[in-house]
């Protein structure tokens, strides 16, 4: 009688301890994270082309400063 009711709680405590991983996976106690979807596109209507812009005619345009002949390269490098 002994060894048939040590046998039988030795069972369930085989299947309690079998199902416990299945169970953790599926843990209640970590709150639900709801991710909003992204906004929506209006992709039936162009965006507007941006409008280019005037240079300013006020100031001319910088001069260029005359190339360097001289030794432009530290190493394989070049500086200038």
């Amino acid at each position: 009688m002994r060894a048939q009711v040590f046998a039988a709680a030795a069972g369930l405590a085989t299947a309690l301890a079998a199902s416990a991983p299945a169970d953790a996976q599926f843990m209640g106690n970590y709150p639900v994270i709801i991710v909003p979807p992204p906004p929506a596109q209006n992709l039936v209507l162009p965006k507007p082309a941006p409008k280019p812009s005037q240079p300013s005619r006020a100031n001319p345009p910088p001069e260029a400063p005359p190339p360097n002949q001289g030794n432009c390269y530290q190493g394989r490098t070049k500086v200038c």
